[in-house]
């Protein structure tokens, strides 16, 4: 096997890998379009469903929440649990650098799997304080002994929580929002916690309203056209390579075309040597004549 063809043979697998990586990643950012579109879709028809008492959902405290339901509001009654507000960093909301206020609910369902369980809330947002690492001035949520609440069920995070102080989190994750503050609850509700709906009685001071979910499909399935399109560039383009290192360089020579010699024009000083080499040629030429017609004349006046 000479040079040539180990060569050629390189970039063909060279082509090979790139077009399956591309391939892959295609086929990898078409899979998270649809799984967004779904995600989508569930939050718009969950977020217009009618609100159902929390155990229409949740089977019990330590249940996990179905797909389906993310995002569906629910009705429970009870009492936030005094001093317990838990600050959630790194949250803006609209471009806001903010905190969110998370509080545990002590639920009261007599009869219920959920009766003296605690549920974490999520309130709504205050905006930083004066460096990101405090909050102003952070509201406190009602303190009747009976609130009702409407909530919207949300699965819980992955937990990121080292490094933190105390009362700070940064990911909602129901256990971790009670070690934080050092509360222990006999029942926890442990991998969904509540999006503030309502309040009733509504607080003296309120924080900011929670954002509905984002409608946007994103650009997974435009990135993953330009993956296959890559794909298909890697074949051609390394397969002309190719091709090239394959053919007989006396093959290339002939095939190539010989490039065109471009007619210069003669400078002004070329013109004039011109010229004056055809007026020399002229003189030159009629001087012979000359001498051959004196000689002739000559020739009849001796005779």
């Amino acid at each position: 096997m000479n040079e040539r063809v180990r060569r050629a043979i390189g970039i063909v697998l060279l082509s090979v890998v790139l077009a399956a990586g591309c391939t892959f990643a295609g086929f990898w950012q078409w899979h998270r379009g649809e799984d967004r579109e779904r995600a989508v879709d569930i939050a718009v028809a969950s977020y217009a469903a009618e609100p159902v008492p929390l155990p229409e959902l949740l089977d019990s405290p330590g249940a996990t929440l179905a797909e389906t339901d993310t995002w569906r509001t629910v009705t429970l009654e009870g009492r936030y649990i005094p001093g317990s507000t838990v600050l959630l960093r790194n949250r803006p909301v609209a471009g806001t650098p903010s905190f969110h206020l998370l509080v545990p609910f002590l639920v009261s369902a007599p009869g219920s799997p959920f009766d003296g369980a605690v549920l974490v809330v999520d309130r709504g947002w205050v905006p930083i304080g004066k460096d990101a690492s405090t909050a102003g001035e952070v509201p406190e949520p009602p303190g009747a002994e009976r609130v009702a609440l409407q909530v919207r069920l949300r699965p819980a995070e992955r937990p990121v929580n080292r490094g933190l102080t105390s009362g700070q989190v940064r990911s909602i994750v129901p256990v971790d929002v009670m070690d934080s503050i050092g509360l222990e609850a006999g029942i926890l509700v442990q991998h969904v916690y509540g999006s503030l709906v309502s309040e009733d009685p509504p607080p003296e001071l309120a924080p900011g309203a929670l954002p509905a979910p984002s409608t946007d499909y994103g650009p997974h399935r435009s990135y993953a056209m330009q993956w296959w399109v890559f794909a298909l560039g890697a074949l051609v383009g390394f397969g002309i390579l190719a091709r090239r290192e394959l053919r007989d360089p006396a093959e290339e020579e002939l095939e190539s075309p010989r490039p065109r010699r471009e007619r210069r024009r003669p400078t002004a000083e070329e013109e004039e040597d011109a010229l004056i080499d055809a007026q020399s040629g002229t003189a030159a030429t009629s001087s012979p004549s000359s001498g051959v017609g004196e000689a002739q004349a000559s020739d009849t006046s001796s005779r």
